[in-house]
């Protein structure tokens, strides 16, 4: 008992030893800082001079590595360009860097390649003319989100176009300006940034880094707090963003009830990327940021395509991605500088490509749909002058036709376009009428001569054979994609 006892003691005191080591450890860390650092410069990760180009990522699921995509032909495209943006857009291929072909190159010499100080003519695909550009000195962020986890997409409400989701981010910022300050101090631990270098106004760009939501809700949602972390002579800060957020979507119904959806979870870098350094404030220089996803990005968002969790949700996930995108607010006002310019940001986008459940439209509302316009177009084969026989049945069909109208209406909002099955539905309105109105005006020839009576049977009977053909020619014009 009594070595138990000294056993727990031993441990508890080399607890807080190792603490206070931390402690201790920590704190001429964050001396060092406000002793000789501007705390409230913003901070870049390097600088750079050359043509700033940079190329779109993709993730290689197969070798789990992310590499430089490129069209068929294998040529590299585009995903930013700081310089000459009126001549290179994102999305461009570029196929030669002065005479090299860039197909032929490797990542690696690709990115080698465009880090050289030199004077460049590029050829874009289908471009006509060379594109010059001059070297240029810059300066180079970039945070990467280096974990995030999908645990549910809670709902998908389409009426008011809203993402709901819980997942769980990491984000990293590579700090090499502190390295200095840590070698010696720190060892390969985490360490909590000290409140009173927050206080002390540290500038930190991770914590620039938002999602883009409509509605954020603190009392479900956790920011940890920013933390420095030294590993290998680097130091970088972290930050953590988890519970439930809230994500505005943009809905294209034209297809429904066999549409496609693309759910994107926006997420911003909260810095300005620009050439023009008498806009970018309080440096005064020119600088891109990007926020780039990690393999750990590209392997959470896989790991839920797996799960499969959408079907109770009536969508299925077909497949995700991760897309930069360049986001112009032209006309943005400066407070600082007190005037308006284009500002330019980098940003990236969770893209979760989703395919909804057909299978319920088609049993609860096309197929009796069409069974209700079988039953009105049977009419037809009852003879013209039954007329109470033919109206009582079509229009009975034609109610019941319009009480379907409401069994769909809650699950998409109201649009000043048709979707597909409006269309079906709005076509079978028109061939359940064509009874009915086919019977009232028979009926005004059967009352006059035998004669109008074996016209009016004859009409009845192309009416019958054309009219069917002509809506299943028109339906299938519809849902020509689906069939």
């Amino acid at each position: 008992m009594k070595i138990l006892e000294k056993v727990i003691s031993f441990i508890v005191i080399l607890f807080f030893y190792l603490n206070n080591v931390n402690a201790d450890e920590g704190t001429i860390f964050h001396n060092l800082i406000k002793e000789n650092h501007n705390l409230q410069e913003y901070p870049f990760l390097e600088e750079r001079n050359d043509i700033g180009i940079f190329y779109e990522f993709k993730f290689d699921e197969e070798k789990k590595i992310i590499k430089i995509k490129r069209n068929k032909d294998n040529y590299p495209i585009l995903r930013f360009s700081l310089f000459e943006k009126d001549k290179i857009k994102p999305g461009d291929v570029v196929i030669k860097y002065n005479e090299i072909d860039l197909s032929k190159l490797e990542d690696d010499k690709l990115v080698k390649l465009h880090k050289q100080n030199q004077n460049v003519n590029l050829k874009i695909l289908n471009a006509n003319d060379l594109i010059s550009l001059n070297s240029n000195s810059y300066f180079l962020n970039e945070i990467k989100l280096v974990g995030f986890d999908l645990d549910y997409i809670n709902r998908i409400d389409t009426t008011k176009g809203v993402l709901e989701i819980s997942f769980d981010a990491f984000f990293l910022n590579e700090r090499p300006e502190f390295n200095k300050y840590a070698k010696g101090v720190l060892r390969d631990v985490p360490y909590y940034i000290d409140q009173e270098l927050l206080d002390y106004q540290l500038f930190l760009p991770i914590e620039e880094v938002t999602f883009s939501e409509y509605l954020k809700n603190v009392d479900i949602r956790t920011e940890a707090p920013a933390e420095f972390s030294y590993d290998n002579g680097s130091v970088r800060t972290t930050m953590r963003d988890y519970g439930i957020g809230e994500f505005r979507q943009k809905f294209d119904f034209k297809k429904f009830p066999f549409d496609k959806q693309k759910l994107i979870i926006k997420i911003n870098s909260g810095a300005q990327s620009t050439s023009n350094p008498e806009v970018n404030y309080p440096r005064g220089v020119s600088s891109v940021t990007f926020i780039t996803p990690d393999l750990g990005a590209f392997v959470g968002l896989i790991k839920y395509q797996n799960t499969n969790l959408l079907k109770e949700l009536g969508w299925t996930l077909i497949s995700t991605d991760i897309v930069s995108e360049e986001v112009i607010d032209q006309g943005y006002f400066d407070p600082y500088l007190n005037t308006t310019y284009d500002y330019h940001e980098n940003t990236i986008n969770l893209v979760l490509n989703i395919e909804r459940n057909y299978a319920h439209y088609v049993f609860k509302i096309i197929i009796p749909v069409f069974l209700i316009l079988c039953v009105a177009w049977s009419v037809l084969w009852i003879p013209t002058y039954k007329l109470d026989a033919r109206l009582t049945t079509s229009i009975v069909a034609l109610l019941a036709l319009i009480a379907y109208n409401f069994v769909f209406e809650g699950d998409i909002p109201k649009l000043d376009y048709l979707t597909d099955l409006d269309k079906f539905i709005l076509l079978s309105y028109v061939f359940c009428c064509i009874p009915t109105f086919s019977s009232i005006g028979f009926s005004r020839l059967i009352k006059k001569t035998d004669k109008l009576q074996i016209k009016a049977t004859k009409i009845n009977s192309v009416i019958r054979k054309w009219g069917a053909v002509i809506y299943l020619l028109i339906f299938l014009q519809i849902f020509k994609p689906f069939i």
